[in-house]
């Protein structure tokens, strides 16, 4: 077991520094004194006894939480673990010791480790040794004594399990991770601290939250709003993304998300445009002359010539049209639906022109 679960106390924190300037995040897990004190040493690279350190990406955090709710299984595993601790006869006996053995053994050391995961497996152990040694102060002399005892600390580990895994359950529920939802949904005190180190070469804030992810959450959204970044869902999968709060985006990076979102864009254009018949009738137009377009691609100079052409009408289609409205009167709007067709037909023949042009050419 490693030395993190060997100290662990009966708070269980994380501390969190982000460096936007080296695109970092940095973590420190661990008691509120060991870390008190891992600040007051300067926060050096490597963690003393008792505390677990990781880094990774900025941005790492929400990309954790998305994983969680993508790959079920891993938080999975944790939960069952957890229920498995939940045995007031296991707690009496001591045989809970090689359930928490293997809890323990579920945290991840790697550098690219989940954090959340590992903070959720931390905060479990310790909720559970603490509720273990409360037990272990006094054992009753009667059999019955000691379960009656056990089965009240089960209730209070119990109470501590549903308390980590509530925003998890609730997204599940929901079918997406709302990091405000989950914060504005719970009536739990965030209970924090916020350590400054000053030093020649670099200024640092950690902010630690103590016994709460929401609080983790609640202090990770507030670095980022106070470095103009927004926490948000892609509209399109609903994962949790970080976007800049000048120029914020409505979907993730992928790149399918990227292409639903202007594909919903462009048919919730359409679906309004049909509603007009103005603007149905210029779109059917515009529709028409671009697929004429199509066969002229890999042509340069024949697509040039009837993009000019196509230019030219639909500049003054569009003159036309910006004078119109429902109650214009029918003859302006049939004159309207005749200037589209004319253009549509004429770009058509002129497209047939040059494609003869090309067959020619081979």
């Amino acid at each position: 077991m490693i030395d993190l679960f060997e100290c662990c106390g009966e708070i269980a924190s994380v501390g969190i520094i982000v460096d936007f300037s080296e695109d970092t995040e940095t973590y420190i897990v661990g008691t509120p004194a060991d870390i008190k004190a891992w600040a007051y040493g300067g926060c050096p690279l490597k963690a003393p006894k008792g505390l677990m350190r990781h880094s990774n990406k900025a941005g790492n955090l929400v990309k954790d939480i998305n994983r969680l709710m993508k790959v079920k299984y891993e938080l999975n595993e944790i939960m069952d673990l957890s229920e498995k601790l939940c045995n007031a006869d296991a707690l009496c006996d001591g045989s809970c010791n090689s359930v928490l053995e293997e809890l323990s053994e579920y945290y991840d050391i790697s550098e690219y480790a989940n954090i959340v995961k590992n903070y959720i497996i931390y905060f479990l152990f310790s909720k559970f040794k603490l509720r273990q040694r409360d037990f272990n102060k006094k054992i009753g002399l009667s059999v019955k004594g000691n379960h009656d005892r056990a089965e009240k600390y089960i209730e209070l580990f119990k109470a501590d399990s549903e308390k980590i895994f509530r925003p998890f359950v609730s997204a599940r529920a929901a079918d997406i991770f709302d990091i405000r939802t989950a914060i504005r949904g719970s009536n739990d005190v965030l209970d924090s601290s916020l350590y400054r180190v000053h030093d020649d070469s670099r200024n640092i804030s950690l902010y630690v939250a103590n016994d709460s992810i929401l609080t983790l959450l609640d202090i990770y959204s507030d670095i980022m709003s106070d470095a103009g970044r927004l926490i948000t869902n892609c509209e399109n999968c609903g994962q949790l993304m970080i976007t800049k709060r000048s120029n914020a985006s409505l979907t993730c990076g992928r790149t399918t998300c990227k292409k639903e979102r202007l594909y919903k864009a462009n048919d919730d254009y359409k679906k309004r445009a049909m509603a007009d018949p103005i603007k149905e009738t210029y779109l059917n137009f515009d529709n028409k002359c671009r697929s004429y377009r199509k066969k002229l691609s890999g042509y340069p100079d024949l697509l040039e010539k009837y993009n000019k052409a196509f230019d030219e009408r639909r500049e003054k289609i569009r003159a036309f049209k910006s004078g119109l409205t429902v109650n214009s009167s029918t003859k302006d709007i049939d004159r309207y639906n005749q200037m589209c067709f004319d253009s549509c037909q004429d770009l058509q023949d002129y497209s047939k022109r040059l494609k003869a042009k090309i067959d020619k050419i081979k």
